[in-house]
């Protein structure tokens, strides 16, 4: 079961830097279609650049426990938490 968080995870990461390279490779092809081949160029880098940035977040960090930090975020335990502002 971790090794299939650890996939969707590496997914998730890789996601990242390739969509980023995705619409804007789809902005120049819808700005000019004869610059094609650009497009499909910075579609690849940002394949690339997805499978390379996750490796290294994988060897380093952990995909579950790098977005286990991303996720992270602080409870709240009652009302009256939120009205005072501070834990008790």
């Amino acid at each position: 079961m971790n090794k299939l968080f650890e996939i969707i995870y590496w997914v998730k990461i890789f996601l990242s830097p390739f969509i980023i390279f995705l619409f804007i490779a789809l902005a120049i092809y819808f700005s000019n279609e004869e610059l094609l081949w650009i497009s499909v160029l910075i579609s690849i880098i940002g394949i690339i650049l997805g499978i390379v940035y996750a490796e290294r977040i994988r060897r380093k960090h952990g995909t579950t426990h790098y977005m286990g930090k991303i996720y992270n975020t602080d409870d709240i335990y009652d009302y009256d938490e939120i009205v005072d502002g501070q834990r008790k």
